[in-house]
């Protein structure tokens, strides 16, 4: 987690800022490559300890089974509106496009993923 959200709001603070923008493209596609096996690694410890922890889990009726439930539509959202971002980088390197809409991509990434930590914070805590 620390990876992507660390990520994202590095590539938040390029994409705004008035650093070169084909640095930006390089460190975003560096990013993209480890968001991408972040995202799976944090999938796959989610589900692993929802199978081990699962039966003891409060149930999806209760206020902590509405916010994970709202996580999990978050974290979902994250991986659907990340696959765009993806692409519009990718037509960027390989068509020369202008990067402009990075501008506005990489930091709704950051809020996003800023919002599904703070749930998983919630979670952890109640």
């Amino acid at each position: 987690m620390a990876a992507i959200f660390g990520g994202a709001l590095l590539m938040s603070f390029f994409a705004v800022g008035e650093a070169d923008e084909r640095f930006v493209v390089r460190v975003a596609a560096r990013y993209e490559q480890v968001f991408w096996a972040g995202i799976g690694i944090l999938v796959m410890t989610g589900v692993g300890n929802l199978g081990a922890f699962g039966l003891a889990l409060p149930g999806p009726a209760t206020a902590w089974g509405d916010t994970f439930s709202a996580k999990l539509w978050f974290v979902g959202a994250l991986v659907a509106l990340s696959l765009p971002r993806s692409l519009a980088l990718a037509r960027i390197v390989i068509v020369g496009r202008s990067a402009r809409a990075l501008r506005w991509l990489y930091p709704s990434t950051t809020a996003l993923i800023a919002l599904i930590a703070a749930l998983a914070v919630w979670l952890a805590h109640d």
